[in-house]
């Protein structure tokens, strides 16, 4: 994906909170520490936009809860198939007042939680 740039030719700075790109088997959810989740597409069931400061993925086997403000933006990315990865916010993310991940929880069938930090 070609990086955007500002009026004066510099480089528009990007979110911290997601990547471009597209898999066809799933996303990968960055929990916090080492903690990764890869979710196949073919166990969801559905995505649920609670305001703009939640996002619930709805999988056969549990749920994904992303947390954070202005969260439209990773919506509809997830909607249009442009996004693969998300993870919470760095904390000098120049982007932060336009959208930011604060929290990600799986919350799996068995009522096991794993949180990012």
């Amino acid at each position: 994906m070609a990086q955007l740039k500002t009026k004066d030719g510099t480089p528009k700075p990007e979110p911290t909170c997601f990547e471009w790109g597209f898999s066809l088997l799933g996303f990968t959810f960055e929990l916090g520490g080492k903690n990764e989740l890869f979710a196949l597409h073919s166990f969801l069931s559905h995505i649920e936009m609670k305001g703009e400061e939640e996002i619930s993925f709805h999988y056969t086997y549990g749920m994904v809860r992303v947390t954070g403000h202005h969260l439209k933006t990773i919506y509809q990315l997830v909607k249009e198939q442009k996004i693969g990865v998300i993870r919470s916010s760095d904390p000098d993310d120049p982007c932060r007042v336009e959208i930011e991940v604060s929290k990600i929880v799986f919350e799996d069938a068995k009522a096991n939680l794993i949180e990012s930090v």
